[in-house]
């Protein structure tokens, strides 16, 4: 069994491959500091752990205790995906490969496979990130704007008068107490961005342009999109997916070598690609 780990600014999220079946991801809020004990709550009966694929954007401390744990508890090395130039018929638009982020990375390669037209992946976690991919997989770059906690958090942080705003407050969309008003104002400033982004992808490509949705904010943005999205809450799960099959079949024909970085791989054959319904 092959343990995939998205280590997000906020949560973790992970999910298992077992004979080649992607199971129901799972999630739990990431502490600010130690994660030894998180870890210890969700993961100590996990057994027959093969292999674990990461995704890490929390940084150099957090990836080191996950080793330090995924090595005490199964004896195994993690392995940490990092972006790259060419894999899976997809390539990066980045002169630096690298500096994109690998979860932007791995929802761009899942959000890819099994549909050769322009894609646009729309990721709404603690940061909203959208990237295009061409039908051809020549990734074009995207942008970054502050997500939905992002937004709040620089109004409550920086406002005075907001600073002590419950939580606890009925939304309305037109507000009468303060916290509904930074909802409200909150999502149709970001549901208002995102409106004006795809009227403008869909004006400059002259294929029709497939939309993907995922992340922790998607749920709540959805409804309030006039544009029909395809809601796949586990893209970054999915490209771990990728890279886990790819090398769990190397290691099958050859003997054991890691990954080589710019090696340009066609997707995986549809008998092991992920269920489409896959959560």
């Amino acid at each position: 069994m092959i343990l995939l780990v998205d280590i997000g600014n906020s949560q973790i999220k992970w999910t298992t491959i077992q004979s080649k079946v992607l199971a129901d991801s799972q999630h739990f809020s990431r502490p600010k500091t130690g994660i030894k004990a998180a870890l210890n709550k969700a993961w100590k009966s996990l057994e027959d752990i093969e292999a674990v694929f990461v995704s890490n954007v929390a940084g150099d401390k957090i990836a080191a205790q996950l080793t330090e744990w995924i090595d005490k508890q199964w004896k195994l090395t993690p392995v940490f995906v990092q972006s790259e130039k060419r894999r899976f018929g997809v390539t990066n638009a980045y002169e630096q490969p690298e500096t994109l982020g690998v979860d932007r990375w791995l929802a761009i390669v899942a959000g890819r496979q099994h549909a050769r037209q322009v894609t646009c992946i729309i990721d709404c976690g603690t940061a909203i990130t959208v990237d295009i991919v061409t039908e051809k997989g020549q990734h074009q770059g995207g942008l970054i704007v502050p997500g939905l906690s992002l937004m709040k958090k620089m109004l409550t942080d920086n406002t005075d008068a907001l600073s002590n705003v419950t939580q606890e407050s009925e939304f309305n969309l037109l507000a009468t107490n303060t916290h509904s008003a930074i909802q409200a104002g909150t999502l149709y400033m970001v549901t208002a961005t995102l409106e004006n982004l795809i009227n403008d992808l869909q004006q400059n490509f002259t294929d029709e342009v497939r939309f993907l949705i995922t992340g922790g904010d998607a749920e709540e943005l959805i409804p309030l999109m006039p544009q029909p999205l395809i809601h796949e809450p586990d893209l970054v799960l999915k490209g771990l997916a990728q890279y886990a099959r790819q090398n769990n079949q190397r290691n099958k024909n050859k003997p054991v070598k890691q990954i080589e970085s710019n090696s340009d791989e066609t997707p995986i054959e549809d008998s092991t690609a992920l269920p489409e319904n896959a959560n």
